[in-house]
């Protein structure tokens, strides 16, 4: 596919056009061969795994039916749970053996082709850009922040490292769970929070903690207010006040970083994620918060296909913009004002 073909903006398309050419198709056509190989070689295999799934599945429910029966009707009497459980565990196991064998080589080359091709491509948009770099903050890192509801367990995805308009930046998404009880000996959670945070380096001097939260009513925003020893900020914006609650340990930094047109481009924000968006300034960062869905950074790379990274490259350009974008909406980049 002719690079100039892929959905990204406009006036990327020539100098990625170049880039690709010299970075991303070379390693494209060197992986080619290697990547028909072990196409063919799992197209081959799934004649005999494909079979062996659906015959397994049917296997499977029957012996699940028969453990079930065991349990419910029998009473665990006469051995046929057991019979049917070792039944149904037996025929899982052989669905996953079967799988994993036919498809092992080429799942190991996707995860060395993506290994070695999404550095090239975020390599495009600067050297300080990185995909899950070492030594990234751990989660407690972020509780000064104050965005963060009391969870028991969380855990980091995908992270990207940036800068952009000198603006640096760390992009990562974040699941936090609660603890919900026990089952079968096993804890159980609850995910209270999935989507992304957005840490942002800035060059404004603020020296205050000032947080932008959701607006949950007359008795969660007393809670909140409570709980974290901010003061609560009344602002002139009827529509932000509406969505949002905002507190801070000083009035006239708070007024100066949320302007109306920082709360204009907040509720735009929140609009264009259609999730909950909480921001949060401190020491001299700001951390956003936006609840969503999508998966970020997960590469598309189909091996029964050749080699273009079109939809890989077409989803980055999609999130990296998203970023860059945020930083132009809220003029990070500035040293006066927001």
């Amino acid at each position: 596919m002719n690079p100039m073909e892929f959905a990204i903006p406009v006036e990327d398309k020539q100098a990625f056009s170049q880039y690709y050419a010299k970075q991303i198709a070379p390693k494209c056509r060197r992986y080619e061969s290697v990547r028909q190989e072990a196409a063919a070689k799992y197209q081959a295999r799934s004649k005999i795994s494909t079979p062996i799934t659906y015959i397994g599945l049917l296997a499977f429910l029957a012996c699940f039916a028969v453990s079930i029966y065991g349990a419910v009707v029998l009473d665990f009497e006469g051995g046929v749970f057991f019979a049917g459980f070792g039944g149904a565990f037996g025929a899982g196991t052989l669905i996953a053996v079967v799988n994993i064998w036919a498809g092992n080589e080429i799942s190991q080359l996707r995860a060395k082709i993506v290994e070695e091709i999404y550095p090239l491509l975020l390599g495009y948009f600067g050297k300080s850009f990185a995909l899950n770099p070492p030594n990234l903050p751990e989660l407690d890192a972020y509780k000064d922040y104050g965005l963060f509801p009391e969870y028991d367990k969380g855990y980091f995805q995908d992270s990207v490292r940036g800068q952009y308009l000198n603006v640096p930046f760390l992009m990562r998404e974040l699941v936090l769970l609660e603890h919900k009880g026990t089952k079968d000996n096993r804890p159980q959670y609850k995910t209270i929070f999935d989507g992304i945070v957005l840490e942002f380096d800035l060059p404004k001097k603020f020296s205050g903690s000032t947080q932008v939260r959701q607006d949950k009513g007359l008795m969660g925003n007393g809670f909140m207010q409570f709980k974290q020893q901010l003061s609560r900020v009344k602002l002139e914006d009827p529509t932000f006040e509406r969505q949002f609650e905002v507190y801070s340990d000083d009035q006239i930094e708070a007024r100066y970083l949320l302007n109306t047109a920082t709360m204009e481009r907040l509720l735009s924000l929140s609009r264009f994620y259609r999730g909950d968006l909480e921001a949060s300034f401190s020491n001299g960062r700001l951390l956003i918060k936006i609840a969503c869905k999508h998966n970020y950074f997960e590469p598309k790379l189909d091996l029964l296909k050749p080699l273009d990274f079109a939809d890989d490259i077409e989803q980055v350009f999609k999130e990296i913009h998203e970023v860059f974008d945020l930083i132009k909406a809220l003029k990070l980049e500035s040293r006066t004002g927001l």
